[in-house]
């Protein structure tokens, strides 16, 4: 249900990039763009790899995890509560978009909201890329991948060497957030791996055939008509995998994820991956 709902969402968000697409068709880019973001976060990569693959110029601003969450609500865990990303937009949410003539919400100083960053790059980019296609056989592959992929990638991603856990406390309010609003077992995930390695590679084989196309940089991408926002919502979902050592990577998924970290600011986590 909330993958369907998510994907009706995609689309209506979608719908209203074309619509905006002829208000703003005359507009350009600010020449000076920041981009706050989380390197771990697959919304955030969203937007980067949107910006790379349009050969979008911009500055990243990076957060630690904890930031800006408040102790005495996050279980002792966080710190500076209302600092860090809560002083773009009153809340502790990334991506935020910032830049001159970005259109940010009333009270806040840049535009947040992973879709709608991309609906605006989207519009003002000549060119842009096509929407999401809703594909059927997408959906169904999305869906199993995510239940291998969550149990793997949790307890790993904090170990990776960014700035999102440089202070140990971000990586303790990313344990808490994730066992306590969501229920997440660490523990039974890390002793599945044995199970879950073997589903993942094969899902990512699973993968090699729905690559239908290749996008303006030669890279393999989903549609034949090129680069989409299908694309978008899945590469994040695959470099996130990237920090699980263990997984066998078929050559052609290899070079599609290749492609988009190349010419994005968020890079693949396979050289500092952990068993």
């Amino acid at each position: 249900v909330k993958m369907a709902a998510c994907r009706r969402l995609t689309l209506f968000a979608l719908g209203t990039l074309a619509r905006r697409s002829f208000a703003l068709s005359a507009s350009k880019l600010p020449s000076k763009l920041t981009l706050h973001a989380y390197d771990h976060c697959p919304y955030c990569n969203r937007v980067e790899f949107l910006l790379g693959k349009l050969d979008v110029p911009y500055t990243r601003v990076l957060y630690g995890y904890g930031e800006g969450a408040d102790p005495a609500e996050a279980g002792g865990t966080g710190y500076n509560p209302g600092g860090g990303p809560v002083v773009l937009t009153g809340k502790k949410i990334l991506p935020v978009l910032v830049g001159e003539g970005v259109p940010a919400p009333a009270g806040m100083k840049g535009l947040p909201e992973s879709l709608e960053i991309c609906s605006y790059v989207t519009a003002c980019v000549p060119g842009g890329i096509s929407p999401a296609t809703g594909r059927g056989d997408l959906d169904a592959w999305s869906k199993d991948f995510k239940e291998v992929v969550t149990p793997l990638v949790r307890p790993r991603i904090a170990k990776m060497p960014i700035q999102d856990w440089a202070d140990s406390r971000d990586s303790e309010y990313a344990v808490w957030k994730y066992s306590t609003k969501f229920g997440f077992d660490y523990d039974k995930a890390v002793a599945q791996t044995a199970e879950l390695l073997p589903r993942a590679s094969a899902l990512l084989l699973k993968l090699e055939p729905l690559l239908r196309g290749t996008d303006a940089d030669g890279a393999p991408c989903l549609n034949s008509w090129g680069l989409s926002v299908d694309d978008i919502i899945l590469l994040p979902d695959l470099r996130q995998l990237s920090c699980v050592q263990g997984v066998t990577w078929p050559a052609k998924v290899q070079a599609y994820l290749d492609s988009a970290c190349g010419k994005a600011q968020c890079k693949s986590y396979q050289p500092t991956a952990v068993p």
